[in-house]
């Protein structure tokens, strides 16, 4: 499923649904058209019914997995069960990963110019901490190849570091060159560190679905709960969709985006199953629900109104 905005139709009333629960209190919105006080009673004993709907769809999504962090969460049953399913050596390699990152977002706007004092003093400190990561590799428990890379990078960072510490400046040329050099071990970090995630992830779900029956496993519902840009490519998105022999997001795997609070991500999982509904119901399209309720009178009206004179 395509990347969408999820606005829900009930009642045949344009502001019944999904964005309802994240609109800003009454107090804190300006006062809208006046309707006459029949419509807003209907209109709100609508938006009523839909939260009725809501709930009543909440008690049927049942098993629900959250994937937030460090963890998967399996509510099931009236119980909450979390489990940490990402080991320390991932994040043992993003740390190691990060660096390299900090270096450019901090000087990415500061090149071909001498380095400010205040920067000068921070890169210094910065030096102090990849230094002292260099020598915490052998906590990590990392296997040989493993730790030289984190030798490499480490040793890569303080050269380059170094350099610009000497010279007071960085030119946006050696910045360039410096993050190309990084590259192939900081992305030889992010696959192994996906590696070390999806193993931990796969090991638990097949714990649980060990102790579901096949209807149960069949109704499961997956929320992954991650920022804006992965989406579809999250690594856990990609594992779950698998996972479930489903195509992507929908009604069975919800993309809660920058939704870290597990109710509001309940709460667009609910949103996106009940719309799904809707859509069978009205168009005999289980998509047409997951983009605007006015994209095609949008888009003739847009035409209209930007029509070429």
């Amino acid at each position: 499923m395509p990347r969408v905005r999820f606005v829900a139709f009930a009642a045949l009333a344009w502001a019944v649904g999904s964005h309802a629960a994240a609109e800003p209190k009454k107090e804190d919105r300006p006062a809208g058209p006046k309707v006459p006080e029949e419509l807003a009673k209907l209109n709100a004993e609508s938006r009523a019914l839909y939260r009725v709907g809501r709930e009543a769809e909440i008690a049927a999504a049942t098993p629900l997995v959250f994937q937030s962090g460090d963890e998967l969460v399996l509510k099931w049953k009236g119980e909450r069960t979390a489990v940490t399913v990402i080991p320390p050596e991932y994040h043992s390699l993003k740390s190691y990963s990060h660096a390299s990152l900090g270096l450019f977002t901090f000087l990415t706007h500061q090149t071909d110019k001498p380095l400010p004092d205040e920067s000068v003093a921070r890169l210094k400190e910065y030096r102090k901490l990849i230094a002292a990561a260099g020598d915490a590799l052998e906590k990590c428990g990392f296997d040989a190849e493993t730790a030289a890379r984190q030798k490499r990078i480490t040793a890569r960072n303080l050269d380059f570091l170094d350099r610009v510490l000497k010279g007071g400046t960085v030119s946006a040329a050696d910045l360039t060159s410096y993050c190309r050099a990084s590259r192939p071990d900081v992305m030889a970090n992010a696959a192994q560190a996906c590696r070390a995630q999806l193993r931990g992830t796969h090991a638990q779900m097949m714990k649980w679905k060990a102790r579901f029956t096949p209807a149960e496993w069949d109704a499961l519902v997956v929320v992954v709960q991650g920022g804006q840009t992965p989406r579809v490519s999250n690594a856990a998105t990609q594992y779950f969709a698998r996972l479930l022999g489903v195509r992507g997001e929908g009604r069975r795997l919800v993309y809660a985006e920058s939704l870290w609070d597990e109710d509001k991500a309940t709460n667009l999982m609910v949103t996106i199953r009940l719309d799904g509904k809707v859509a069978v119901a009205f168009f005999n399209d289980p998509d047409r629900m997951y983009r605007d309720i006015l994209e095609d009178s949008a888009r003739e009206v847009t035409d209209e109104l930007l029509a070429a004179p």
